[in-house]
């Protein structure tokens, strides 16, 4: 699968993925598939958000589109949404565009599909990577620092 190839997994997948390499790696192999699913699965299901994030998200559509851009999967977005009372005006996961981010394909199709100018579109994350990706496309691009995302370190230049 070349990078301009539609992904053949989403989120989940990738996250199972990982856990197996993982396990095998350091020879983990106590871990039951039930241990692993929930490790997964239903740990990355239970995301929590920034707890000042819920009451805000109501203020913002009230002037703006607020969309959820992610590389998450459906399911993870939706089970995240309803664990910490987010309502989205809409949801994108990068596996319905077929194109993940930081593929400069993704993000004019999400400004496509909201009948938006690239200039627009303000990408709001934590991601430095991300945000520079967004902006090559024409996205303005707002910094968000979790204390908790990157570590007293901070977040990679």
């Amino acid at each position: 699968m070349g990078e301009n190839s539609p992904p053949e997994y989403n989120f989940d997948d990738s996250h199972r993925a990982v856990l197996d390499e993982l396990i095998t790696e350091n020879a983990l192999d106590v871990f039951t598939p039930e241990d692993r699913y929930e490790i997964y699965c239903r740990t990355a299901h239970n995301f929590e958000v920034s707890p000042d994030f819920p009451p805000v998200l109501p203020k913002l559509r009230e002037s703006l589109i607020c969309a959820s851009f992610t590389i998450l999967s459906f399911r993870i977005i939706i089970d995240a949404a309803k664990r910490n009372n987010l309502a989205w005006d809409v949801v994108f996961p990068c596996e319905a565009i077929g194109k993940y981010k930081i593929l400069p394909e993704a993000y004019p199709t999400a400004a496509k599909w909201l009948q938006l100018k690239l200039e627009e579109f303000c990408m709001v994350a934590c991601h430095n990577f991300d945000l520079a990706a967004a902006k090559r496309t024409g996205f303005k691009t707002a910094f968000l620092r979790f204390p908790d995302e990157w570590g007293p370190e901070g977040p990679p230049v």
